[in-house]
C-alpha cells in the first residue's frame, strides 16, 4: 500500500509553505510541493476548459481568475496521482493547521479503508467544518469516520481514492465552478464521499491567495464576479438539491 502526500503552494508563497512544511516535518509526514496553477490575472478566456456561460447560468455569477487556479491544481494533483503507483493520495493546502496526532490518525484511517474496499468511495474530506447529513461507519480512536452525504465544502485537507480520482479527472474536466463547490455537489449526488469528525486539518487563519489581485486593482469581489439579480436564488436551489441527493442517499444506505 502506497500513499502519496501533494502539498498545493503557489509560486512565491514562501511562508506558506514554510509554516506547512514546519507542521508536516514535526508529525514525519513526508509530502511534494505541488506548484499551484496561478490564475491571477488572467483573462477568463484563455482558460480552456472554462465555460463562463454555463458558470453564470448555474451560479449566477463567474469565477475569479484564481478560483479557476485553484480548480485546476487540485485537478492537477489528481492527474499526476494517477500517473503514479500510489494507492491513494493526500491533498493538503498551503494554508491549513493539521491536528497533532495527524501522522496516527491518518495511518489509521488509511488502513482501516484499505481493509474495507466494500466502501468504494471516492474522497475523503479531512476538514469538515460541519457534520451533516452524515452516517457512521467506524470510531478510530479519537475521531470517526462517516458517509459525508452532503459532502463539506473545504478543500484543505482531503484523500483520494484512484477510482475517485479517475472519476473526478472525467466529471470535472469542463470547469462550471469553484473546485469545493463542485466537490461538494458531485459527491452529494453520487453518494461516495467520507468525512472525519473532529477535522484532522483546520484553517490556519492566514489570508487567502484566492482574491488574488482583486484588492490591488481596487475592484471588489462582487464587480469582478459579476453576479446576476438571480445569484442568491441559484445559489439556494444548487444547496437544496446536493441537499435531497443526500438525504435520499443517506435514507437508502
Amino acid at each position: 500500500m502506497k500513499v502519496e502526500t501533494y502539498l498545493i503552494n503557489l509560486e512565491g508563497s514562501h511562508d506558506r509553505l514554510a509554516r506547512a512544511t514546519e507542521q508536516l516535518q514535526a508529525v514525519n509526514w513526508s509530502f511534494e510541493r505541488f506548484a499551484a496553477y496561478d490564475g491571477r490575472g488572467k483573462a477568463l478566456s484563455s482558460f480552456d476548459d472554462y465555460d463562463d456561460a454555463a458558470t453564470q447560468q448555474n451560479l449566477g455569477r463567474r469565477l475569479l481568475n484564481s478560483e479557476i487556479g485553484c480548480y485546476l491544481s487540485h485537478y492537477g494533483c489528481a492527474e499526476k496521482f494517477l500517473k503514479s503507483d500510489a494507492d491513494y493520495l493526500v491533498v493538503l493546502e498551503d494554508d491549513m493547521k493539521i491536528s497533532a496526532d495527524f501522522k496516527k490518525s491518518v495511518d489509521q484511517l488509511i488502513h482501516y479503508l484499505h481493509s474495507h474496499p466494500e466502501l468504494e468511495w471516492y474522497l475523503i474530506n479531512l476538514a469538515s467544518k460541519k457534520k451533516k447529513f452524515a452516517k457512521d461507519i467506524v470510531q478510530l480512536n479519537d475521531f470517526s469516520l462517516w458517509h459525508a452525504y452532503y459532502f463539506p465544502i473545504r478543500g484543505l485537507g482531503l484523500i483520494w481514492s484512484r477510482q475517485g480520482a479517475q472519476a473526478f479527472v472525467q466529471a470535472g474536466r469542463k470547469i462550471e465552478m469553484p473546485v469545493d463547490v463542485f466537490f461538494q455537489s458531485w459527491l452529494s449526488q453520487n453518494g461516495k464521499g467520507l468525512g472525519v469528525w473532529p477535522p484532522l486539518v483546520k484553517p490556519a487563519g492566514i489570508d487567502s491567495d484566492i482574491l488574488g489581485t482583486v484588492a490591488i486593482e481596487g475592484i471588489s469581489r462582487k464587480q469582478k464576479e459579476n453576479r446576476s439579480s438571480s445569484y442568491g436564488f441559484k445559489k439556494q436551489k444548487r444547496m437544496w438539491r446536493d441537499r435531497y441527493y443526500a438525504l435520499k442517499h443517506m435514507l437508502n444506505s
